[in-house]
């Protein structure tokens, strides 16, 4: 087995390679300035140096999708189609991970693998789209949806942005209106080695659900445990209404893990949330982690 891991210099597919590596799995990765999963003759030349491809390349911005439209459908829907054919062409088995914001958050329960997709924004659009060419171009792949990732690496790395704004600010506004599943990093890493063999639509979160103005204050609560420097005073919630958006948000988007249960056992949000503290330095003065 050798594993090629796409987009490996952003917040999963970093941790990805490390986990990997620690289970003695031969594995590399190529980032976005190395191979453009959208380019057919760069993906061919790469594919033939794997068996396995987990495809962690996206573009996952999802306000500036609005005005971006062309470079989100490229690396959600051109690069995944590239990715389906080359794979079945060459016998390689991909992973190609996609999100919960398919859905349009109005189900009022956990969304299942089988339940039907509806997303609100282009970001939605097209990494439902890229399901959609994945599914027709290699049938055997597997797809994972997966939902508000912490603890990751690069620059999207929620966790840390919160902490940074805690050391930096009095008072802070987040939105508590918008519900879905935290996901660590570490533990999706574990889990998508789990299903590098396996096929079909699976779903993957810590278990729960919570809003960000809850994310937000169970990080505050562990930060001010662990003592760090906090000058934040308070947290507000507030309506999702109080931010200007370019792009409309899924209001509840847990998602429902049963089938990935049984092949392996999903702790809390707050259990995953309270390892990340355990394995935090406590930094000597305010700032970025």
């Amino acid at each position: 087995m050798r594993v090629w891991v796409t987009g490996s210099r952003g917040q999963v597919g970093q941790v990805l390679l490390h986990a990997l590596r620690r289970k003695g799995i031969d594995c590399f990765g190529t980032s976005h300035a190395e191979v453009d999963i959208a380019d057919e003759g760069a993906v061919r030349a790469r594919m033939q140096e794997a068996t396995h491809v987990v495809n962690t390349a996206a573009y996952c911005e999802v306000d500036p999708a609005e005005s971006q439209r062309e470079k989100a459908f490229r690396a959600n829907v051109l690069g995944p189609d590239v990715l389906a054919k080359v794979s079945k062409e060459t016998g390689s088995h991909l992973l190609h991970i996609s999100t919960d914001y398919v859905f349009d958050g109005t189900l009022g329960r956990p969304y299942a693998e089988e339940d039907e997709a509806h997303p609100l924004n282009w970001y939605g659009e097209t990494k439902r789209e890229g399901e959609l060419r994945i599914a027709e171009g290699n049938p055997d792949a597997c797809i994972v949806r997966v939902s508000w990732v912490f603890g990751g690496a690069g620059e999207r790395n929620y966790a840390p942005r919160i902490l940074h704004a805690l050391q930096t600010e009095k008072e802070l506004r987040f939105v508590d209106d918008q519900k879905s599943s935290p996901t660590y990093a570490i533990d999706f890493a574990g889990a998508l080695i789990v299903l590098l063999d396996r096929h079909g639509m699976y779903h993957y979160c810590n278990e729960g659900c919570v809003s960000k103005y809850g994310f937000a204050s169970a990080i505050l609560e562990r930060a001010r445990q662990k003592q760090f420097l906090v000058v934040c005073e308070r947290i507000v919630p507030v309506s999702s209404s109080a931010f200007y958006s370019a792009a409309k948000r899924p209001l509840f988007t847990p998602l429902n893990t049963q089938k990935i249960q049984a092949l392996l056992p999903i702790r809390t949000w707050q259990e995953a949330l309270d390892d990340y503290f355990f394995h935090l330095p406590v930094p000597s003065r305010p700032g970025v982690l």
